[in-house]
């Protein structure tokens, strides 16, 4: 079926028939030849139009694929699931300004409150707003929509997503309160969300801010990585002085460091990864533009996107520098405890003992977090607290729905336990300290 000859009415019906054929068979480029014809010869079918757009989406053609969204967004205004897919064709490759800016536009023509099928454009703005680390926007969406939101209960998880981000525990636990009163009794599960254990771990959060911010207590939790998990629950339990803060977001919080490339890299002082010429760009398996660290094979998924990268990369460097910038601020001021998670392949002597000196000279300990089932042998050291404390089955730990189950809490508490265990033997050192500077 050529895509120059119009189909005619009687063989439209066959014509689609075949195009979803070689959709279920794989053969995509053939469907999008089809389904382009079809759509020429009959555009007010809207049927026709979607199954174009997921042809051309699974095979790859990106660039008609935005057309052809470009085109049933303007063509079939009233209708929710081509606005939606506008909104949402630029997440995967993580253009996050373009994101915000379709998601806007739509809010400013319908209230979600008076057609609720628009409601997802206000719970996927977040994802955007977050990876931009624009604080501000995201406490505005979250008091403009707060009473729609709460009333659904698949909304719940976007909630949590934001107001952890932002570190708001108050909010947190009112939100739990609010789901909590629609649950039967005995099964406090919603939309795949335990919220009785996730009003648990708001509460501690709230409870371990409050300790941490007495004039007092002089010790900082740092990330040094394997990825974000160790930043990511002492984030979502309430154990970072810099909750809420974007600018002081390091470059260990958020990156992927395998291997002992974490060591390497602080070791040096980050000279290897302030060196523009040391990256280049790939892209994730989404598609997403993102930078390498061609050295240490360091990946940064949570700078990706032409937003954050920037076309000529300034924008990366910009930021990666920024995030250098605040871990060195933080570690300068000593009394760290370094939290290293090991997810992958690790030389765990070589590590502890790469890292000992700079302990010692820095008033410092690394506490090393074992996630992987496998046991491995810790050397001794006095500035260095091992526990092998591996993943549950079947779990990510920034899953809300994992990370609420019953196995999640407890690896959560697990692993929050062997953080306040090590802030409290510091704070009983900077205590013995100062008490001997005063006999």
């Amino acid at each position: 079926m050529s895509e120059d000859i119009p189909v005619s009415e009687e063989d439209k019906s066959s014509g689609f028939r075949a195009a979803m054929e070689l959709m279920e068979d794989g053969d995509y480029e053939e469907a999008c030849d089809i389904f382009e014809s079809l759509a020429k010869s009959f555009p007010d079918d809207r049927g026709i139009w979607w199954q174009y757009l997921s042809a051309l989406q699974h095979a790859r053609l990106t660039q008609k694929a935005d057309e052809c969204t470009e085109f049933c967004y303007r063509a079939f205004a009233d209708d929710v699931g081509f606005t939606l897919g506008w909104t949402r064709a630029f997440d995967a490759r993580a253009d996050w300004d373009e994101c915000i800016r379709r998601r806007n536009a739509v809010l400013r023509q319908h209230d979600p409150r008076a057609d609720l099928s628009y409601l997802p454009v206000v719970t996927e703005i977040f994802l955007p707003l977050v990876e931009k680390k624009e604080f501000g926007a995201i406490r505005a969406v979250l008091a403009r929509y707060w009473d729609v939101l709460t009333r659904f209960d698949q909304c719940g998880a976007a909630l949590y997503f934001a107001l952890e981000t932002i570190g708001d525990f108050e909010r947190q636990i009112e939100l739990c309160n609010i789901f909590l009163k629609r649950c039967d009794p005995g099964n406090p599960v919603l939309d795949g969300i335990n919220y009785a254990n996730l009003r648990v771990i708001a509460e501690s959060a709230l409870w371990n801010r409050k300790r941490l911010s007495c004039s007092g207590n002089t010790t900082q939790i740092l990330s040094l990585g394997q990825n974000c998990l160790p930043y990511s629950i002492a984030n979502r339990w309430g154990l970072l002085k810099y909750i809420g803060d974007p600018d002081a977001i390091t470059i260990f919080d958020l990156g992927a460091f395998g291997r002992n490339s974490a060591a390497e890299a602080l070791l040096s002082d980050f000279e290897s990864f302030r060196n523009p010429e040391n990256y280049y760009e790939s892209q994730d398996p989404a598609g997403a533009p993102r930078m390498m660290h061609r050295p240490s094979g360091v990946h940064f998924g949570h700078e990706r996107g032409r937003t954050l990268i920037g076309a000529d990369h300034k924008n990366f460097f910009s930021l990666i520098n920024k995030k250098i910038d605040a871990f060195q601020d933080m570690w300068r001021r000593s009394n760290c405890l370094l939290v290293y998670a090991i997810a992958g392949e690790c030389d765990l002597p070589e590590f502890v003992h790469s890292m000992e000196k700079i302990l010692e000279k820095n008033a410092s300990r690394l506490l090393v977090l074992n996630c992987n089932r496998q046991v491995q042998e810790c050397p001794e050291s006095r500035n260095v607290t091992y526990f092998h404390i591996p993943f549950p089955f079947d779990y990510t730990w920034n899953e809300i729905t994992n990370f609420t189950r019953d196995e999640g809490l407890a690896f959560d508490i697990r692993i929050t336990a062997a953080i306040k265990n090590e802030l409290d033997r510091m704070d009983r050192k900077q205590d013995a300290i100062t008490w001997l500077s005063y006999v």
